[in-house]
């Protein structure tokens, strides 16, 4: 009853500590979810090879219109539409399984794309998304690579700020740049001081290095002071 009470108590009075753990938690996992279940899959015991050769059946072509686009010389909007209506491929809508042929498949061909039109922004959501899955293939250093590409190429691009949001955070959470990551927070709330994930910035830039319970215990010690 007395946790109850504690937790309820939280809940109620405290929203921001909660918020901030979950915020930073859910930045983290949510992107290497899929790359965890295809690690998992049905079997525990399943080997890497297994893993991709169950998460590659039948898709080997699926993004075969989209490289034959681009091969052939159309434009950014038709070969960025190609390319993300099909992007539901990168995972097994049944299992949840990363499909590693077609992630791939996307990310190569994105990075293609991006590099034959570095300024048109046509070409630049799926090149942002290809960071998302990039990341989820447990890839860091390439998924922070990209991140600064598509901020650097695009900045006009709606998805910008989020990009170099990412790109810090990419640091922080998954390479552990503490330096690269404080540098790069300040870069964000810099330039986008308004932006929907300014007060995220500032509060993972005050608890850079800390671990969730250091952060709580502090959130908690400042909410009894008050």
């Amino acid at each position: 009853m007395i946790y109850y009470s504690k937790l309820l108590k939280t809940l109620i009075l405290k929203p921001t500590i909660l918020n901030f753990i979950h915020m930073r938690s859910s930045l983290f996992f949510v992107p290497v979810l899929l790359f965890i279940l295809s690690a998992c899959g049905n079997n525990d015991t399943a080997t890497a090879g297994d893993i991709t050769s169950e998460a590659t059946t039948n898709v080997t072509n699926v993004y075969k219109s989209a490289e034959d686009a681009l091969k052939g010389g159309k434009n950014a909007p038709e070969i960025s539409s190609l390319l993300m209506g099909s992007f539901d491929a990168v995972s097994d809508p049944n299992t949840g399984m990363l499909n590693i042929q077609a992630s791939k498949d996307f990310t190569e061909l994105a990075r293609e794309l991006s590099d034959k039109f570095p300024e048109d922004t046509m070409a630049a959501m799926s090149f942002y998304r290809s960071a998302e899955v990039v990341r989820a293939m447990n890839d860091p250093e390439r998924a922070a690579t990209i991140y600064r590409d598509v901020y650097d190429r695009y900045p006009s691009f709606s998805k910008a700020p989020e990009a170099l949001f990412m790109l810090a955070f990419t640091y922080d959470e998954d390479l552990k740049d503490l330096e690269s990551a404080r540098a790069t927070y300040n870069d964000f709330l810099k330039s986008h001081p308004n932006h929907y994930f300014a007060d995220d910035a500032e509060m993972l830039l005050k608890n850079l290095g800390k671990s969730d319970e250091d952060i709580l215990k502090e959130l908690e010690a400042g909410a009894k002071e008050q």
